[in-house]
């Protein structure tokens, strides 16, 4: 199995912390950033997005972070799983997905490029304002699910927690996470542990660091 992609990238880290969990062995190519790759003809013909992450297997092909996850919780080489058997269950974890990619990722990807990618004498403030505003109302849905649940789909551990928890590492950093905020700061310091999430998601992203 190969995975495209820079280790600096979320979307990428998410896959491979995936990976890790699940005990699945890879290689990954870095592609996308200052690598270049995703430009080239031949990443087309793998993504035509060409964005990263991308997986390749055998001549499988498969881009789109969420259902590169969701592939991987079935594989099986898989030595555990971490997409629940039970449909309801399985259907929670969708939902906690989706509301990752639709409502929760987007004010933070803003707050990433305003406070990390841009220099700060090009920082929109009314852009940084709202993205400040939309980012804490999107944590705080996050922070009453998991008030009363250890993990988004419930009992054990999911690809939820791993699509929703990439980012917790660069919003604590970056000193984005309320205090109040207890459910999350429990749940974020449980991922804190796990060895993948040390490995591949706990790094260094001084090269996105605007000059």
């Amino acid at each position: 199995m190969k995975i495209w992609g820079r280790a600096s990238s979320v979307n990428v880290q998410k896959v491979l912390w995936a990976l890790h969990e699940l005990g699945i062995a890879f290689e990954r190519q870095d592609a996308g950033g200052r690598y270049g790759v995703v430009n080239t003809d031949e990443f087309a013909r793998m993504n035509p997005a060409r964005r990263v992450p991308v997986l390749e297997e055998d001549g499988f092909v498969l881009w789109e972070s969420n259902a590169i996850l969701r592939y991987l919780g079935t594989h099986p080489l898989a030595q555990r799983r971490l997409v629940p058997a039970e449909p309801r269950e399985r259907a929670i974890m969708d939902q906690w997905m989706e509301f990752t990619t639709s409502t929760l990722l987007p004010p933070f990807i803003s707050l990433f490029w305003q406070l990390v990618r841009l220099p700060e004498a090009q920082r929109n403030s009314d852009a940084l304002a709202s993205a400040r505003r939309d980012f804490g109302t999107a944590l705080a849905i996050l922070d009453s699910r998991l008030l009363d649940k250890p993990y988004l789909a419930g009992q054990n551990m999911s690809m939820a927690d791993i699509s929703a928890g990439t980012i917790m590492y660069r919003t604590r950093d970056l000193n984005l996470l309320p205090s109040s905020m207890q459910g999350i700061t429990r749940w974020a310091d449980t991922l804190a542990e796990r060895h993948g999430f040390r490995k591949y998601v706990a790094t260094s992203y001084e090269e996105l660091r605007a000059q």
